[in-house]
């Protein structure tokens, strides 16, 4: 191969490596710009369900009930007996409406609580007066609306 030939021949090499390089350092900063807007929207879109869901507020304002589940069941197991329910109808219900979670929300309706109540319902009951996220009056308050014939309101049998 002639010396020119040759010369010829690296110079071109070099090229398409440099070419090469450029387009691989600019797929990398494209990635990274497209990586860093997901992340971006990821932050935003959790901003803003945190703000339209963070602050449960019930009759009594913020959502601050901390129950176990054993003492939430037991809630539940009181107020079915009190009012001649199914003590597991209500726990699936329950467990279908709210995960048994008494600070639950669900922003369509709003319906707050154990039993996902809408506020409107909630003061219809004989517990009413006492705050929306409280999972011993949401167990009584079903059970109450049970015995009055009105267990089709809920979503979950």
């Amino acid at each position: 191969m002639s010396p020119e030939l040759l010369d010829t021949a690296l110079r071109r090499l070099a090229l398409w490596r440099s070419r090469r390089a450029a387009l691989g350092s600019i797929a990398a900063i494209a990635i990274t710009a497209v990586a860093d807007v997901s992340e971006a929207r990821k932050r935003d879109r959790k901003r803003k369900k945190k703000s339209k869901h963070g602050k449960k507020k019930g009759s009594s304002g913020s959502c601050t009930v901390r129950h176990s589940e054993q003492e939430i069941l037991n809630f539940i197991s009181k107020a079915a007996k009190q009012y001649g329910q199914s003590e597991n109808a209500m726990v699936r219900v329950a467990r279908c409406e709210s995960v048994l979670d008494p600070c639950a929300v669900n922003p369509s309706g709003p319906y707050y609580g154990l039993f996902q109540f809408l506020k409107s319902t909630w003061k219809t009951t004989p517990y009413g007066d006492r705050d929306i996220f409280d999972p011993e009056a949401q167990s009584l308050a079903t059970a109450w609306m049970w015995k009055q014939g009105r267990k089709n309101e809920w979503a979950c049998q």
